[in-house]
């Protein structure tokens, strides 16, 4: 067994495996019928973003599989602030299917690659970085980018962007009171390991994009010569400018 699934059996033990929109247990199931009629409407049949939508910036694209509407919100929210760790791989693991044509197969309830794209259009996964996973004890990004790359056959690494401030939540913000929150709150630690490098970058929710637009910002200032994000959902922003 590879270092990746004894991670995702060990995690599972603590965390036993739940459906991640209604949260029932669902051990070595692939997923919960209960759900999967609700779920017809949110699941982006083109999972690729229009910057028509969204503030890219200089990202390469960006891409999701869901719309962020209950249950897909109560999913999140779970995950993010509800002790929920335990949903990162389900997630991750339909971001490899849909986004990059992944085909996976499980086995003992552990998720496993069983064939993946022709051709790999990245170099490495980075996480966008968190401040709040010194309280939480986990950074969502980073529990979703982990399983990805190992999904897609990628290098990951979590200590190339750090964020160096706190900042403010996005909730409740204007679009451009977003962006200038985010504004110079990350760095890129080690430029020399993203230089000429194409970076897959992981979130969990895509809104204006003011978060992994800066991020993409400052990874491509540093070196890389691509950054292209993904995330579970996406919502269309409803605030003010």
């Amino acid at each position: 067994m590879k270092p990746r699934q004894i991670g995702e059996y060990l995690l599972e033990l603590v965390y036993p495996r739940r459906c991640p929109f209604c949260d029932e247990v669902i051990g070595r199931m692939t997923r919960c019928s209960a759900c999967e009629r609700k779920l017809d409407k949110l699941w982006l049949k083109v999972p690729r973003l229009p910057a028509t939508e969204h503030e890219l910036g200089l990202l390469s694209g960006a891409a999701a599989i869901l719309k962020y509407e209950d249950p897909v919100q109560a999913a999140v929210l779970r995950m993010k602030n509800g002790n929920r760790p335990c949903y990162a791989p389900l997630f991750a693991a339909e971001m490899a299917r849909r986004i990059f044509g992944c085909t996976l197969t499980q086995k003992g309830g552990i998720i496993l690659l069983k064939e993946g794209p022709a051709l790999k259009q990245f170099d490495l996964v980075v996480p966008v970085p968190s401040f709040e996973n010194s309280t939480r004890g986990y950074n969502v990004p980073d529990l979703l980018a982990r399983p990805l790359a190992g999904y897609l056959g990628l290098e990951f690494d979590a200590a190339i962007l750090n964020k160096i401030r706190k900042t403010e939540k996005q909730e409740g913000k204007t679009a451009q009171q977003r962006f200038k929150n985010v504004k110079n709150a990350y760095a890129v630690s080690c430029p020399e390991r993203i230089e000429g490098r194409r970076v897959l970058l992981v979130d969990d929710v895509i809104t204006t994009g003011a978060t992994v637009s800066e991020c993409a910002e400052v990874l491509m200032q540093a070196g890389a010569a691509e950054v292209f994000a993904v995330s579970v959902a996406e919502t269309q922003y409803k605030g003010g400018a």
